[in-house]
């Protein structure tokens, strides 16, 4: 008979419960790696968005005070022309009790300052910022020949050039554009270039969301600056020799 014996120590209920802990904690390593692969993955990869009228677009989020140089190009555009391109079209009237020929009229204008400015023009301004709105407007009725609102003259802008937007801080860009606004007067089919030559500068803007009941004024100005964006200032392009 042994006075001391010999008990085996058993280290298999160490090793299987060391197991079961460095498992858990590959578990919770892999779980963290595919949270930020999803939200790498979700905010390079599109995604398809179904507009009100029911089109569909691809959107990809980004930071609420950038803006892709493609939407800030095509902002810039589409306002400038919408601000100098000038007619008085005939519009349908909403009412329609008149006779279908006596259903057209031209457009009347919207007083800006001592001169009027086309409507078209007048809703496009909702894209300037509020303080230099009204003074661009006024000089683009100082600019509108009299004559537009009889049907007799017309402009369009014609964009020979957009630069690439070049950021100047947070939020802000100036973009470089080299145009001509070309005056259609009667018979002259041909029209009269006048030389427009701009730097613009536009920022990004929160849109606050269109309340269901609201005004045609509302509407006009949230369909213009849904894009997020706005013109703060334009002075004329210094172009180097």
């Amino acid at each position: 008979m042994r006075l001391l014996e010999r008990k085996e120590l058993n280290l298999t209920p160490i090793f299987l419960m060391g197991n079961a802990v460095l498992l858990t904690l590959l578990l919770l390593i892999e779980i963290i790696n595919f949270s930020r692969i999803g939200k790498v993955a979700t905010s390079k990869i599109p995604t398809l968005v179904e507009l009100n009228d029911g089109e569909s677009i691809r959107v990809s989020s980004i930071s609420n005070d950038e803006r892709s140089p493609q939407a800030i190009t095509h902002f810039v555009g589409q306002t400038m022309m919408g601000l100098l391109s000038w007619n008085t079209v005939p519009q349908i009237s909403n009412d329609y009790n008149v006779e279908p020929t006596k259903n057209l009229k031209l457009d009347s204008g919207v007083q800006a300052g001592d001169n009027k400015i086309t409507t078209t023009v007048w809703a496009t301004g909702f894209a300037l910022s509020e303080d230099f709105r009204a003074p661009f407007l006024k000089e683009i009725g100082n600019l509108t020949p009299p004559n537009v609102f009889n049907g007799s003259t017309q402009s369009i802008l014609k964009i020979s050039w957009l630069s690439e937007p070049k950021k100047l801080r947070k939020g802000e860009w100036s973009i470089n554009m080299i145009a001509e606004v070309i005056v259609f007067q009667a018979s002259n089919m041909i029209g009269t270039p006048i030389a427009f030559n701009k730097t613009i500068f536009v920022r990004a803007i929160d849109t606050p969301a269109l309340p269901n009941i609201s005004s045609d004024f509302q509407q006009t100005a949230y369909r213009v600056r849904k894009a997020g964006l706005e013109i703060y200032k334009i002075q004329d392009l210094e172009l180097s020799n």
